[in-house]
């Protein structure tokens, strides 16, 4: 994408320099008028401490009024950067499509292999199908079997939405997944596509199709919304569950919007249970640390931010804590397992299935274990190295 064509498709002109976007930042501390200076600079295409210190978690989106994609802004920077000198040898191991990689690399059950299989059929299963994206992919026992017996579950690896090289600014690659994606969703029969995972819904719905032509002639949907207008249909008859949990909103989920992360809320209230909040929480909630990495390619910062997020979380009221996003709740597992006295971990497709009358095994922790020992073997022995890659 060129400047000119990313300029216009990301509203360039709107922006004003207000600061708003930097001065409401959890993780970079700017005055007003820093905020100004750096947004400027941004702008300007000169060497900024907002380039240096984002850590990606897209809130700023979130923040801006004038709908100018400060986020953006700065990640066509990072684009830059990775056209004059690729990626670090120590970033291979979080990259998608290399082998090995952090998600692919995990020992699965024969039952979830089997998911696997029957998921990564050639056609769809059915006109409204549910996309499960990579996270869901590592973690395919949380899909209930009611859910998957009136929502077949239809993907698999090599459909990855590009989430991860959007976060990290690698727009070329985010281009070529448009185009594939684009050319084998043509012609299939899908009416609607369901999404548990907010960062697949946003790149589906918002990203892909806005800021780089891919074209899919199904609506998209969330999981939330799909579920509740099942249940009101009569498809489903939950029975009522209690606990008392507090809730954390994933990065995508910010720029998504309200209504979005008030449905994850409603879903949860109609199935009894009563939700709590962190101190910062919706639009200024802090993230699972997993976007950490996409500026310097650092697992010892990925760990640092992730540990401030789980430690907020149970610091706050509730009894456990819930998450949506399966991202959030892979590296979260991945924090408890260095932290392991505090709430527990759960996930909104735990609680559907419990109020369903299922209780599928709990892989989270077999999981974030695979996650920490994969890179400690393939990331970290090349955290020094010189060496740099492109994809």
């Amino acid at each position: 994408m060129d400047r000119n064509d990313f300029r216009e498709r990301l509203n360039w002109n709107a922006c004003v320099e207000c600061g708003d976007c930097l001065v409401r930042c959890r993780y970079m501390s700017f005055t007003r008028e820093e905020a100004k200076a750096e947004m400027g600079k941004v702008n300007r295409g000169e060497p900024s401490r907002a380039l240096d210190g984002c850590m990606s978690c897209y809130a700023c989106n979130a923040f801006c009024e004038k709908n100018a994609h400060p986020y953006e802004r700065i990640h066509y920077a990072w684009n830059d950067r990775y056209e004059r000198e690729g990626l670090p040898a120590r970033a291979s191991y979080l990259m998608p499509s290399r082998q090995p990689n952090f998600r692919e690399d995990m020992s699965f059950t024969d039952e979830e292999r089997e998911l696997h299989r029957r998921w990564a059929a050639d056609d769809p299963p059915a006109r409204t199908v549910l996309y499960p994206g990579c996270n869901l992919l590592a973690l395919p026992l949380l899909v209930p079997k009611a859910v998957m017996n009136v929502l077949p579950v239809w993907g698999r690896w090599d459909l990855c939405c590009g989430e991860m090289y959007f976060r990290m600014g690698i727009l070329s690659k985010v281009r070529e997944i448009a185009g594939r994606l684009t050319r084998f969703y043509r012609g299939k029969k899908i009416d609607e596509m369901v999404f548990v995972c907010p960062a697949g819904y946003n790149m589906f719905t918002n990203v892909l199709p806005q800021q780089f032509e891919a074209r899919f002639s199904f609506r998209t949907t969330s999981f939330a919304d799909w579920f509740m207008r099942k249940v009101a249909e009569g498809a489903f008859s939950p029975k009522r569950l209690s606990g008392d949990l507090v809730i954390q909103d994933s990065c995508h989920a910010r720029v998504l919007g309200r209504d979005f992360m008030e449905s994850q809320r409603r879903l949860l209230a109609e199935l009894g249970l009563t939700v709590r909040e962190t101190p910062r929480n919706r639009e200024d909630g802090l993230c699972c640390g997993m976007a950490a990495g996409c500026n310097s390619y650092s697992a010892f910062d990925l760990l640092r931010h992730g540990m401030r997020n789980i430690r907020s979380l149970d610091r706050a009221e509730g009894g456990e804590i819930v998450q949506y996003c399966t991202g959030c709740y892979l590296t979260s597992g991945t924090m408890r397992l260095v932290n392991p006295f505090g709430k527990r971990l759960t996930h909104l497709l735990e609680w559907v299935g419990r109020a369903l009358g299922e209780k599928r095994p709990r892989m989270l922790y077999r999981r974030a274990f695979s996650v920490l020992k994969g890179i400690a073997l393939h990331a970290l022995p090349k955290y020094f190295s010189r060496k740099r890659f492109r994809l």
